[in-house]
């Protein structure tokens, strides 16, 4: 593949185009914008201190949590996980965004989830997304699929997608 073929096709997988884990283009679904192209400042940490993307773009997943081991920031539930196992440690005090509204962070463990539906996942193929009501969860469902859970239920499936792909393959 020539360096300019090479180009295209990772223009097309940052695009949503040529992206194996979807059924859709960006432009398609699910009418809300994730990643936000040109976001606004939610906040003042905006590096993930697990794989470094940048939490203000993918502000609608981000996540901040204590340890016995400092204060972290993450732009998803998978990132959450895979530091609480690097560094060997229990998130505590989790907060996540609120998925309509970026800009407000939620305890993680009052927010309703909405697991596997047809939004975009952030460092996953099964989204995990929270909202700060019920009503606004199932509504979200209605039109997007995916089934009702809690933080706790998100983080275990996490968990759970960690395993599978930190299993060796014969």
């Amino acid at each position: 593949m020539s360096r300019r073929d090479l180009l295209k096709f990772a223009a097309g997988l940052m695009a949503g185009i040529i992206w194996p884990f979807r059924k859709y283009s960006f432009a398609e679904k699910p009418g809300v914008e994730h990643p936000i192209s040109a976001p606004l400042v939610y906040t003042e940490k905006t590096r993930c201190d697990n794989c470094g993307m940048d939490r203000n773009k993918w502000a609608r997943t981000r996540y901040d949590f204590t340890s016995d081991k400092g204060a972290y920031h993450t732009c998803s539930i998978h990132c959450l996980a895979v530091l609480s196992m690097k560094l060997q440690t229990k998130a505590e005090n989790v907060k996540t965004a609120e998925y309509f509204h970026p800009e407000h962070m939620l305890k993680a463990d009052e927010a309703v989830y909405v697991i596997g539906s047809d939004a975009p996942g952030t460092m996953t193929r099964t989204s995990k997304i929270a909202f700060g009501e019920r009503g606004e969860a199932e509504k979200f469902i209605v039109d997007h699929g995916g089934r009702i859970g809690d933080f706790y239920g998100a983080l275990a499936e996490a968990m759970k997608e960690l395993d599978t792909h930190m299993k060796p393959h014969h």
